[in-house]
């Protein structure tokens, strides 16, 4: 393949020419997400953090005091700042200094307009109070520079989404009569865990025989059922590491099934046409009314009560949606999970799900566009 289109400008510098356009001095974001998207910082348990992005880029991250030596050595700041006191567990008002630290950096304490957006509750308030700064609410440009995704956040999906696909084989091969729910979601979570070399975040539906039927978490969760020849298991394997999620769907048989073969590879055809249509300008509003009408028609008798997909990246479940009232414009460099379904009541389920990069030739295999832009 090959991709006729611009990579985007970084999205620290859409963040700054915002900043710029709004008359701001510097930028302050609370919460491991924007931390993340804005210094690639991330920690599985990580403790409150904060981040400071001056006019001119300088950002200055602000980590509990034990967490500095490996925010220096992992993320993109210029400077790390520590709060509080050595261990944890022993304040249980950390806010309090992590704020103090902030409003001391000399780019907020000398700011006239300052940025914000916040991830912990409180803390915005906090700084508010606590510097003499006009302050802007900094959400919805954050929001929307979250949309269009870097080439690294790319990279990283892409990370997430294959150790999705391991978890995915450990179901396909563990799926044999016998294998109870809570196993093969346990085998998916264990195999990508372990590929991960570290503590990932883990969601699953794993959904056997009648129980495939239920759509998804939480009309029913992975319990003690047996899977029995000829069940359909629908795996959906979300997984986040380094801060970014990847996710996947799929359905397996337990030995042989025509009927649900044949389900599985009509979603497979209604995922390929529904991949050409994820091109700048379309809608998730237009992309759900074609999945939901192809369903309809070509597995008849069967419902799909549940969205076409959804976006992904620093959350699972992210803008846009490809459901009804979704009528935002896609844009090239937005990542999209597409998962068309058919569910027959009692019997059986189906499920497929595929990530893509909206390009303007369609949607682009995560993979491929690592190929080309590499």
């Amino acid at each position: 393949m090959t991709l006729s289109f611009a990579r985007p400008p970084h999205r620290l510098e859409r963040l700054r020419a915002w900043m710029a356009d709004e008359h701001i001095e510097a930028t302050v974001v609370f919460g491991a997400d924007n931390v993340n998207h804005l210094s690639a910082y991330w920690r599985y348990y990580g403790g409150p953090s904060a981040l400071v992005i001056g006019s001119d880029g300088e950002r200055t991250l602000v980590v509990m005091r034990d967490e500095v030596p490996i925010a220096h050595a992992l993320s993109e700041g210029d400077d790390v700042l520590g709060y509080g006191e050595r261990g944890f567990g022993i304040n249980l008002d950390p806010i309090t200094d992590l704020v103090a630290v902030v409003a001391a950096v000399p780019a907020v304490a000398r700011a006239r307009r300052l940025g914000l957006a916040s991830e912990i509750p409180g803390a915005d308030a906090a700084l508010v109070a606590a510097v003499s700064a006009e302050a802007v609410a900094a959400g919805t440009a954050l929001h929307r520079i979250r949309l269009i995704k870097d080439w690294d956040e790319i990279v990283k999906i892409h990370t997430a989404y294959e150790l999705c696909w391991l978890g995915q084989d450990a179901v396909s091969s563990g799926a044999t009569a016998g294998a109870s729910e809570i196993e093969l979601f346990t085998a998916a979570q264990s195999t990508a865990q372990i590929a991960s070399g570290g503590p990932i975040e883990f969601l699953c539906d794993l959904l056997s025989g009648p129980n495939s039927a239920e759509v998804c978490c939480p009309i029913h969760v992975a319990g003690p059922r047996m899977v029995e020849a000829g069940d359909a298991v629908i795996a959906d394997i979300v997984v986040r590491t380094s801060g970014y999620w990847g996710d996947s769907a799929e359905t397996h048989v337990v030995g042989e099934n025509a009927e649900v073969d044949g389900a599985r590879a009509t979603l497979l055809g209604i995922l390929e046409q529904s991949r050409k249509e994820l091109v700048p300008g379309g809608t998730g509003a237009e992309v759900f009314a074609n999945i939901h009408e192809r369903v309809l028609s070509s597995l008849p008798g069967g419902e799909l009560p549940h969205h076409g997909g959804h976006a992904l990246g620093l959350t699972s479940f992210e803008d846009p949606h490809l459901i009804p009232s979704d009528t935002m414009p896609f844009e090239p460099w937005m990542v999209l999970a597409v998962e068309p379904g058919v569910y027959f009541p009692g019997r059986y389920g189906a499920r497929v799900e595929n990530v893509f990069v909206v390009t303007p030739e369609g949607g682009a295999q995560l993979s491929d566009v690592l190929g080309v832009v590499a």
